[in-house]
């Protein structure tokens, strides 16, 4: 390995780290600050005042390029495993009709809107359909850290946007995933019957595993003595479910994220799951995710989006405020108060990683092109940054007008969050 490539990973790493670590320390999500450390860092920044010394990071062909690239998708494949441990199965059997019903109009109003602004702006087929889905996507994952940060993660409030999120997230990850694997040029009535037959086959191959195969990985987790041995088995079972997925014409990452849901409970209790989970956690959120992120933020063009400022003004607009009037409709039809609807609103407006892992792939099947990339990046970013902004500044209004009852708010110190 040449020691310019190592040289350009300690720069990556050290930029997202730094500047993920500044958003935090400003209430924002560390994804956030990743993606503009890819953007700052990137060639249509840095790399303009660096012409020259820093082009081998940029390019894929070369091979500084290409180790970073591959550092990347395996970030997003262990992104895919990590997001999957976070969800639960009984949580998400067990979710509120209030939840889903949230969920229902928090995606209906934004994706309705977004077809209607997409059509306008003259797409058609899988782009249209794939951007429309990733206009109305919420981040559960990004939702759960900024819910933990403010310490309002056992509030009512909390919990009917954790199970929104839940419902809206599993149905629309499921539906991008159809999407990517109907490729550009392939989309006849017998190849999506045949995709579709995949797709079913795959899942009900995943039903099955998890009943008759995950009992005997939960014996052999229980036998293993070291956290280390029982990661390699968690990491195996999932790169297992990647191959599974591409054979039956899905994403590699469909199938790393289901092999975490069904190792999400498999593991419960045993000495060395918080070894696994601590490993996974600090390879993937202390490495290879934020090199993924910056690889996103290199793929930012402005000059792709100066040219679609109508377009990626649309997006946004489309993203922020159909998801918070989407939102906001069923929570006060369900008794919530003006505020903490407004709050529960903003809150399912974030986006998050596993779209953008979405994105990069729709990206690299030619299903979306640059300039769509780059606009649901910044889409992203903004929506993500303005949604704990807003957030707080409606449920800290909801407490102050007794629209949330102290019963909800017994574990909420609100001093904390003005």
């Amino acid at each position: 390995m040449e020691l310019i490539t190592l040289i350009y990973v300690l720069l990556i790493i050290a930029f997202a780290k730094a500047v993920g670590e500044l958003m935090s320390r400003a209430n924002q999500p560390p994804i956030v600050g990743e993606l503009l450390a890819g953007i700052i860092l990137g060639p249509s920044i840095l790399g303009v005042f660096f012409s020259g010394g820093l082009d081998a990071m940029y390019d894929p062909e070369s091979e500084s390029g290409l180790f970073i690239s591959n550092l990347a998708d395996f970030g997003m494949l262990f992104l895919m495993l990590y997001a999957g441990l976070q969800f639960s199965p009984k949580a998400l059997r067990a979710a509120s009709w209030q939840g889903s019903s949230i969920a229902a109009m928090g995606v209906a109003v934004p994706l309705a809107l977004g077809s209607v602004v997409l059509v306008l702006g003259g797409s058609r087929g899988t782009e249209l359909a794939f951007v429309s889905l990733a206009i109305a996507v919420t981040a559960l994952p990004v939702t759960m850290r900024v819910l933990v940060d403010l310490e309002v993660m056992r509030t009512r409030t909390a919990g009917t946007i954790i199970s929104a999120a839940l419902v809206s997230d599993a149905a629309l990850l499921l539906a991008l995933g159809l999407v990517l694997s109907s490729k550009q040029g392939h989309d006849s009535p017998a190849e999506l019957v045949l995709l579709s037959a995949g797709f079913v086959l795959f899942f009900a191959l995943a039903i099955l595993i998890g009943r008759y195969v995950v009992p005997y990985v939960y014996k052999l987790l229980r036998w293993m003595r070291t956290g280390e041995a029982a990661f390699a088995v968690a990491i195996g079972f999932a790169i297992a479910f990647a191959i599974l997925a591409e054979r039956m014409g899905l994403p590699a990452v469909i199938g790393a994220f289901i092999a975490g849901l069904l190792l999400s409970q498999t593991g419960t209790g045993l000495k060395t799951w918080a070894r696994v989970q601590n490993i996974l956690s600090g390879v993937t959120i202390g490495f290879l995710a934020p090199v993924f992120f910056v690889l996103i933020g290199f793929s930012v063009k402005f000059g792709e989006v100066a040219t679609a400022l109508p377009l990626l003004a649309s997006v946004v607009a489309v993203a922020v405020i159909g998801k918070l009037v989407g939102s906001y409709l069923p929570a006060k039809v369900w008794g919530f108060g003006r505020n903490e609807s407004l709050a529960i609103g903003s809150m399912m407006m974030g986006k998050g990683a596993m779209e953008l892992v979405f994105a990069r792939i729709a990206l690299e099947e030619q299903i979306i092109d640059e300039q769509m990339f780059s606009v649901l990046i910044i889409m992203a970013f903004i929506s993500t940054m303005l949604a704990p902004i807003l957030f707080k500044a409606f449920y800290n209004r909801a407490v102050e007008r007794k629209e949330i009852q102290p019963s909800s708010i017994t574990v909420v110190d609100v001093s904390r969050m003005d």
